[in-house]
């Protein structure tokens, strides 16, 4: 290094000059070439207006997307409404009809004997005949006698369900009651099953209020068994009812025959009376073939044996 006054060499680690006394200043080093400003030791700030738009540039791209607005979504209490209100709409329609209906007395008032089954007796000789004159073809069967067996007792029933006592032959057997809103029916029959039936049947008293004759009663009685599952070939025998003293009062009585599909030929008996403001009633059925037979031997002792409890 020599000094920048007199030229003399000096030492790199002078601090200055021997020869002249001038102090000596270090120069640092630089890759710069010569003549190039030195490098700034700080860094400038930038305008106002420069920076603000800067970070408002940097903060609009490192905010994240407007999220798009949601569907509002309905509570579980609107959805329950809406799907009653579905529901409860056409029920209400469906219940207006029926009552209108109802109230017309266009819908019969329902009993038991609606679900009768008959079943068809086990041997059939008669076969069906039609009336000469006539063009209704009301089937007809020979009666025929000893084909049924004559019951060795009668044994005595007590029908507290209907308020009454019935005396049945000892073969026989006597059915569960069997219990709606609108009545209870009380069967009896023989242990094997050869379409030979006995019912008594005690409307409630709602029903019985609904009722206006008797005629109701044996009417309604027709109409289910015409309209069971295989009966065919339906007839009332006579359009007016006859009267019968059964247990000291006058039951009206109705007639009905009809055939089921295996071809078996009925004789349908139905009674009614009105007894301490309820109704009640006695159906009985058997092959037309024996009906006469049937009636002699089982249902006419019934029916003198039945009596009122009060």
């Amino acid at each position: 290094m020599t000094c920048p006054q007199c030229n003399a060499v000096l030492p790199e680690s002078a601090t200055f000059c021997h020869s002249c006394g001038s102090p000596i200043r270090s120069v640092s080093f630089s890759y710069l070439p010569s003549g190039t400003p030195a490098w700034p030791s700080t860094i400038p700030q930038r305008p106002l207006a420069s920076a603000g738009a800067t970070a408002q540039a940097g903060q609009e791209k490192i905010s994240p997307t407007k999220p798009l607005p949601s569907r509002p979504k309905r509570s579980a209490r609107s959805v329950l409404i809406i799907t009653a209100l579905f529901i409860l709409i056409p029920l209400v329609g469906i219940g207006a009809t029926l009552g209108t209906l109802w109230f017309n007395g266009e819908i019969p008032v329902k009993t038991v004997n609606s679900s009768i089954h008959v079943p068809p007796a086990p041997t059939q000789q008669a076969q069906t005949q039609q009336t000469p004159g006539t063009s209704t073809g009301t089937p007809t069967t020979p009666a025929q006698t000893n084909q049924l067996p004559t019951p060795a007792s009668f044994q005595t029933a007590t029908l507290a369900e209907v308020g009454a006592t019935l005396k049945y032959p000892t073969e026989w057997v006597k059915d569960a009651p069997q219990s709606t809103t609108n009545s209870v029916v009380l069967a009896f029959h023989p242990q094997q099953k050869n379409g030979i039936d006995l019912f008594v049947e005690r409307f409630t008293s709602t029903t019985s209020a609904k009722l206006t004759s008797t005629n109701d009663v044996n009417q309604n009685n027709l109409t289910s068994i015409q309209n069971a599952q295989g009966i065919t070939n339906f007839h009332t025998i006579s359009s007016s009812s006859t009267q019968v003293t059964i247990g000291g009062a006058q039951w009206d009585e109705q007639d009905a025959t009809f055939s089921t599909t295996q071809g078996t030929i009925f004789h349908l008996t139905t009674m009614a009376v009105q007894h301490n403001q309820l109704y009640y009633d006695i159906l009985f059925y058997a092959p037309g073939a024996v009906y006469n037979e049937a009636v002699q031997k089982y249902f006419l002792p019934m029916l003198e044996s039945f009596q009122f409890q009060s």
